[in-house]
């Protein structure tokens, strides 16, 4: 057709040709691309905020509120964000997209998790309208009209980034299917404050929130659990959810917007007991194998402690035993917000840190989320010249996550690659740095798919020494309430980041400050072993109310050390 335009785009997987109408001109590249089922990670909103949609211009016109923009001669090296550059009428477009803009690029989320405390065959749907009667509905639902009901619960774990569900048999404890992906509302805002704000510009996005959540996340995850569990939907007897506090009110359909504005007041923390219906799940089209939900089914929503410190962190102090150990203990969950909870002599301290979306990926130059493709872990081996890397799945890698990237400031502090404040030092024996024109001076670690090289860079180091900086200083202040040092704490560590961390790079690049490597274990995923408990044993769930109202929270913005402590931690030890 006359004035029809082309765009080509290139990935890892190979190059697509999209033929477009004329109405495609003056449309971000964003939109084009995602009505092209080809979604860019535009975690900020598409309000232009960071570079989750980064692309390369490689050849024809794109256009912007700054002016036209002609192709680049180096091309792979200009990332130009998405969701701020237009087409232009008439003419053709050839760009590339790195793999970490690629909203499709799915994530290694972890569904392992261990029960650390005992329980009881007391499954949640065998609780009576008396037994709830904390709860904010109290329906007079009778133990004679449960009774009949199957015996199979879902357990959801709701994280800022990625969700997982899990298919148990809630009499025997048996796992029976489980499935994950990324948390569909990502593609607005890669942390809680930017679904937080965006919530505040307008009512109406905490309906849309919510839809993202309920109809493009959990449904199709629920669905894909039970089918890999061999079950329909009419057998669910009930679901519990944990996750954040900001997750938990977008799951219910309650703007979070408090939560983002001091006193940081949350709309509810208690425990809901919501059904099926109540958050628009029961209307949702699951495939025929699997049938419909009852638009009664009941979810069981887990307390919280705080704005910050969540259902997901109460259900790690319960299910890790960290609330019941007699030596002191320190449960931390790591993620977009570092939580940590202390533990001594009975007491509870907890507080949150904002370490940012880094441990992720984002905002590095080569960084992409834990998934098939990514660089995971690296190694200078005896000769420091060299590089020894593992990559997720097969292929040639795509990226580097958050877990390499700590490895790296860890490892290329020991092997005199980097400098105490992160600076990449000079070797003239090493061909693989060298100052690149938008990045300053970088340090090879892979090539990728399409020969294209994967590198850190000093800014990249600065970022991740920010992020592992907050959850130090959150850490000491909490030892230094209880009047502890390092040494006199174990350390579990939860969370997939943290799941997926070497325990020397944790310390090595300063984020256990004072720790040693036979003080850690690593948990995996505490909040979903929190909802998973709640349902085969539901005295769990009066067990996490007394835990929530225990933990102390420590605000660390009125800490009046946390400033300095936190400068002080922006050094490779």
């Amino acid at each position: 057709m006359t004035g029809d335009m082309v765009l080509r785009v290139r990935t890892h997987a190979g190059e697509q040709t999209f033929r477009l109408a004329p109405d495609a001109a003056g449309r971000t590249v964003a939109d084009v691309l995602r009505r092209a089922g080809v979604p860019l990670n535009t975690r900020c909103g598409e309000r232009g905020l960071c570079q989750g949609c980064d692309v390369a211009l490689i050849a024809g016109h794109l256009s912007s509120d700054a002016g036209p923009l002609q192709d680049w001669a180096d091309a792979t090296r200009h990332l130009l964000q998405g969701c701020l550059h237009r087409l232009v009428a008439g003419t053709d477009v050839t760009i590339e997209i790195p793999a970490r803009s690629l909203l499709t690029h799915a994530p290694q989320v972890v569904t392992s998790f261990r029960l650390d405390v005992p329980w009881a065959s007391q499954p949640v749907w065998q609780r009576t309208a008396a037994d709830c009667a904390w709860s904010y509905r109290g329906e007079d639902w009778t133990r004679d009209a449960l009774v009949a009901v199957p015996a199979l619960g879902a357990a959801i774990d709701v994280g800022t980034t990625t969700v997982a569900v899990v298919i148990a048999n809630i009499e025997t404890g048996e796992v029976l299917g489980q499935a994950s992906a990324l948390n569909a509302q990502a593609r607005l805002g890669d942390n809680v404050l930017t679904r937080i704000n965006l919530c505040m510009t307008g009512a109406e996005h905490v309906g849309h929130l919510q839809r993202l959540l309920v109809e493009e996340t959990l449904a199709p995850l629920l669905a894909e659990a039970l089918a890999s569990a061999g079950q329909g939907a009419g057998h669910l007897a009930a679901i519990a959810v944990a996750g954040n506090t900001t997750m938990l009110h977008l799951l219910a359909g309650v703007d979070p917007g408090p939560i983002g504005v001091a006193p940081f007041d949350a709309a509810f923390l208690e425990y809901r007991r919501l059904s099926a219906s109540d958050i628009g799940l029961s209307a949702v089209s699951l495939p025929s194998m699997v049938g419909a939900l009852r638009a009664d089914l009941p979810l069981h929503l887990l307390p919280g402690a705080a704005a910050y410190v969540g259902a997901d962190v109460v259900a790690g102090t319960l299910t890790t035993g960290v609330a019941y150990r007699q030596a002191p203990c320190l449960l931390l969950d790591l993620g977009t917000n570092g939580e940590i909870v202390l533990q001594h002599e009975g007491r509870l301290w907890g507080c949150s840190t904002a370490a940012g979306p880094a441990f992720e990926g984002a905002g590095l130059v080569c960084g992409v989320r834990a998934g098939d493709g990514a660089v995971s872990h690296l190694w200078f081996d005896e000769d420091p010249r060299r590089m020894r890397t593992e990559v997720i799945g097969h292929g040639r890698p795509l990226g580097l996550c958050g877990t390499a990237y700590l490895d790296f400031v860890a490892r290329g502090r020991r092997a005199g690659v980097l400098s105490p404040t992160g600076r990449i030092l000079v070797d003239p024996g090493r061909h693989d740095t060298w100052r690149d024109p938008f990045h300053g001076r970088v340090i090879l670690v892979a090539e990728g798919a399409g020969r294209r090289p994967l590198f850190v860079s000093e800014a990249d180091v600065a970022t991740i020494l920010q992020a592992k900086a907050a959850i130090a200083a959150g850490i000491t202040c909490l030892l230094r309430k209880a009047g502890l040092s390092a040494g006199d704490v174990a350390v579990l560590v939860a969370g997939g980041f943290g799941f997926h961390m070497h325990p020397d790079s944790l310390i090595g690049c300063g984020l256990l400050p004072g720790f040693e490597v036979d003080q850690i274990a690593l948990v995996g995923n505490s909040s979903l072993a929190g909802a998973y408990a709640s349902l085969l044993d539901s005295s769990f769930l009066d067990e996490l109310r007394r835990l929530a109202t225990r933990i102390e929270i420590v605000e660390l913005n009125l800490e009046p050390d946390f400033e300095s402590i936190y400068i002080d931690e922006l050094v490779a030890p």
